[in-house]
């Protein structure tokens, strides 16, 4: 399943609510097919999952999970890097079993 680093989780909690959106909104994971078997994903806020949604909770913070996504993600975190120009969140490979 898809993790949500301490760092991360705190940088999503921060942009909700410089956006002024409720504590319940989650941070919705969705994919959209590309050529050659990618898949380019989008993440977002929203106030409800959508109907197929996995929906998990960690660090405190809610996350809608596409049904494209929970399987290609399994072993991905969701973590910040801090280049020069500002922090952005980034998708990271996890060995099984590793903690976030």
């Amino acid at each position: 399943m898809l993790q949500l680093t301490h760092a991360a989780a705190t940088q999503v909690a921060e942009a909700r609510q410089s956006q002024g959106l409720p504590e319940t909104a989650g941070l919705r994971v969705s994919g959209e097919p590309r050529s050659e078997g990618e898949m380019a994903l989008r993440v977002s806020f929203a106030a409800v999952p959508a109907e197929d949604d996995r929906v998990i909770e960690q660090e405190g913070t809610l996350m809608f999970l596409a049904p494209e996504v929970v399987e290609p993600l399994a072993s991905a975190a969701l973590d910040v890097e801090e280049p020069s120009e500002g922090t952005k969140l980034v998708l990271t490979q996890q060995d099984p079993g590793e903690a976030v």
